[in-house]
């Protein structure tokens, strides 16, 4: 009877022990990660997406969980420190990602959306009423722009401010300049229409020049990113030719640490050659 009294207070104990634990343990992580997690909800807010905190918090740290097990598996703990370390930026990759490719294409649909504004003009609407064509006939995500653009001024928001912010949330050098251009127009006055039309073949002439510049870096482009992945395919192949061949990269503290400036150097010649090979258009 001693014996089994003993070993429920000993599970009890263990017990209360791992539940203690576990909430300092996630207390102290949730302030950690609670900057990461409010930036990747600001984020998705400015791409009109749906994102909560809570989510955020569980993608950074199933990201983060699930590379140091994959780490721990190849290599035991000193590899799973550095898979947890590099995922730690992999949600951060991904938001950058998808914000860069949502810009790029409210770039490729800014053309069109100039010369409706300056036609809708041009037939005798209102900038407003021309705002609101925008939304209606233009498809995601510049409809969905200036859709905010019209409902902040339905709420009461000035046309100008309404404008600034839509220049503050999609920071294009292109928006910028429409922005600018229709702020000073309705102060100064002027044809509106024309201008649009005018800043629309500006826009049109400057993207032929950057295919062309883009035509020319892409061989250097591609030959960075060719020697930056050889270190990464060889250390792939000797892993699969012997397995305990690369053991030490993952298993000793000189293995890490080499381990570690490969990488760190690949980064490094990587963002070099890519700033050497880009023109500014």
């Amino acid at each position: 009877m001693l014996k089994i009294l003993a070993s429920v207070m000993v599970a009890v104990s263990v017990g209360v022990f791992v539940r203690l634990l576990y909430t300092e343990i996630s207390a102290w992580w949730d302030r950690r990660i609670r900057r990461y997690a409010a930036w990747m909800v600001a984020e998705f807010e400015s791409m009109l997406e749906d994102m909560s905190n809570d989510r955020a918090k569980r993608i950074i740290t199933i990201t983060i969980l699930g590379a140091a097990v994959v780490g721990f598996l190849l290599g035991g703990i000193g590899s799973a420190v550095i898979f947890a370390a590099a995922a730690y930026f992999g949600p951060w990759g991904v938001v950058l990602y998808r914000r860069r490719r949502r810009l790029e294409a409210i770039d490729e649909q800014l053309v069109d959306t100039l010369l409706l504004m300056s036609n809708a003009l041009k037939a005798g609407l209102s900038l407003q009423q021309a705002l609101e064509l925008v939304v209606k006939e233009m498809k995601p995500p510049i409809s969905a722009e200036f859709a905010r653009v019209t409902n902040e001024i339905h709420l009461g928001r000035f046309l100008d401010d309404a404008l600034r912010r839509l220049a503050e949330r999609v920071p294009l050098e292109d928006v910028r300049l429409a922005t600018d251009s229709i702020l000073i127009l309705r102060e100064t006055g002027g044809d509106l229409s024309e201008t649009f039309d005018v800043i629309a073949t500006t826009i049109v002439e400057r993207k032929k020049v950057q295919g062309k510049v883009k035509a020319l870096t892409a061989q250097g482009m591609s030959q960075g990113v060719l020697v930056c992945l050889m270190p990464i395919v060889m250390m792939v192949m000797f892993s699969l030719i012997d397995a305990g061949f690369m053991r030490p990269f993952f298993t000793t503290p000189l293995g890490l640490m080499m381990l570690t400036l490969v990488f760190l150097l690949d980064g490094i010649g990587l963002w070099a050659m890519f700033k050497l090979v880009k023109v500014k258009v």
